[in-house]
């Protein structure tokens, strides 16, 4: 394989990082939004994703028992709200702010309106999220502060409430988790870590809360135990095409971590990795019903690797396809034809 500059890396395809969402900003773009079923009902505790226009993950959030989510403090001025949910077709909305923010220009609210589609079929109910508890009204109403004051930035508040929730009732699963992504949020991932334990301990069956144990083992390097987590998380929700999606993800990165000159058994494991991430790769693509964009994304990176590169350059035509709207359009056809462009021998 030629080991020039690769087109892939040209337009910085792929950041796992929470750390952009740690600055409190005194002024700064707002996304509000909800999430509902194409039935009308409002949808709690579905996971939604802030990226940028690569596809790179900023933050982080579940939706409240409303639907309900938010995202502030906001730099930028294109941003996708991806969300995901076994039951239902994923969704991508392109959120988009006209000015700049400066000293003197306060930030802009965007209101976000999402609505899922069901997947064909019945699916029976998800153990994990099927978890009822008998909470007290006093550490309820505690949580229910809490989340709303996470909705509007106000994180030490709402870290200070959630706590409060959990000195009434210290095995109160939602509250366990919501307070784990608000540490998350602020790269505080030590405690953020020690939420998610308790959570698990009470609810183990839960596959989101896999799924942020392994975002935060993807923002500390350690793929390899990333990989696994997040097939803990598929065999507890197997419809749901994240989770593939991030194994698949985290196994391509654990590729760049292996060197073949120190290590004689490389050959072999880059051979069963490169498979196993193929798999699931093709797996998340089938799940959403060959809509999901970043699964095309991730292909092309580990056809690159692999050093074949026309069908790197035949997922990025994939990916372009299935991302109408991309902003970095014209990076991708640049890649995509760097790709088919014979290399010298």
């Amino acid at each position: 394989m030629n080991h020039r500059l690769s087109a892939l890396t040209l337009f910085g395809l792929i950041l796992f990082s929470f750390s952009d969402v740690t600055v409190t900003r005194a002024q700064g773009h707002s996304i509000r939004g909800k999430v509902r079923s194409s039935s009308g009902f409002n949808l709690p505790r579905i996971t939604v994703d802030l990226q940028t226009g690569n596809g790179a993950l900023i933050q982080q959030t579940v939706t409240n028992n409303e639907g309900d989510f938010f995202f502030s403090g906001l730099s930028e001025n294109s941003y996708a709200v991806a969300t995901s949910a076994p039951d239902f077709n994923p969704s991508l909305e392109h959120v988009e702010f006209s000015r700049a923010i400066t000293a003197d220009a306060p930030g802009e609210t965007r209101t976000v309106e999402i609505t899922l589609n069901a997947k064909g079929g019945v699916r029976p109910p998800r153990a994990g999220l099927n978890f009822v508890q008998n909470v007290p009204k006093a550490a309820r109403d505690s949580f229910d502060l809490g989340t709303k004051l996470s909705r509007e930035g106000k994180s030490t508040e709402a870290v200070a409430s959630l706590q409060a929730a959990l000195k009434i009732f210290p095995d109160y699963f939602d509250a366990r988790f919501v307070l784990a992504h608000e540490f998350i949020k602020a790269s505080n991932f030590n405690d953020a870590i020690s939420q998610l334990n308790e959570a698990t301990r009470i609810n183990p069956k839960d596959d989101r809360v896999f799924y942020s144990f392994g975002m935060i083992l993807m923002q500390q390097r350690k793929y390899a135990v990333a990989a696994r987590i997040f097939a803990e998380a598929a065999r507890l929700s197997p419809g749901d095409p994240q989770y593939p999606l991030k194994r698949g993800t985290a196994l391509i990165e654990q590729v760049a971590m292996i060197d073949p000159a120190r290590d004689k058994t490389a050959a072999a494991d880059l051979s069963y990795i490169y498979s196993e991430a193929e798999k699931d790769l093709a797996r998340a693509f089938a799940l959403s019903g060959k809509k999901l964009a970043d699964s095309q994304l991730q292909l092309a990176r580990l056809y690159e690797k692999k050093g074949d590169r026309a069908r790197a350059a035949t997922a990025l035509e994939q990916y372009l396809k299935l991302s109408p709207n991309l902003k970095n359009a014209a990076a991708v056809r640049e890649a995509i034809a760097r790709l088919r462009t014979p290399t010298a021998p």
